[in-house]
């Protein structure tokens, strides 16, 4: 019979560990609650674009979120036209594909 997962687990004290592992030892991680109240990454972009204003980089664009809910009552085949317009392409995208000429 093999010993289970639980039987292989032994609880220290830090007492009785050297200093030298007590300073490894790693602090628990931080509650999940905390990390949903945190800004996600499209959020801290859209910040530093309005504070630096005309000296944001220009090769660096935010599309911004639309939701599920506003396009909700728009035909399905309109709804795909308009999502394809809200998206940002660049300027020679038919030259990327050979298509165009440059």
């Amino acid at each position: 019979m093999r010993p289970s997962a639980i039987r292989l687990i032994r609880v220290l004290r830090r007492k009785s560990l050297p200093v030298e592992i007590t300073e490894r030892i790693i602090p628990a991680p931080a509650p999940q609650t905390e990390e949903l109240k945190r800004d996600n990454l499209i959020d801290i972009l859209m910040k530093q674009k309005t504070e630096a204003g005309p000296s944001w980089p220009a090769n660096i664009r935010l599309e911004p979120v639309v939701k599920k809910d506003a396009l909700k009552r728009v035909q399905a085949d309109v709804r795909v036209r308009l999502k394809k317009l809200m998206k940002e392409r660049p300027p020679l995208a038919g030259c990327i594909k050979g298509r165009g000429t440059a």
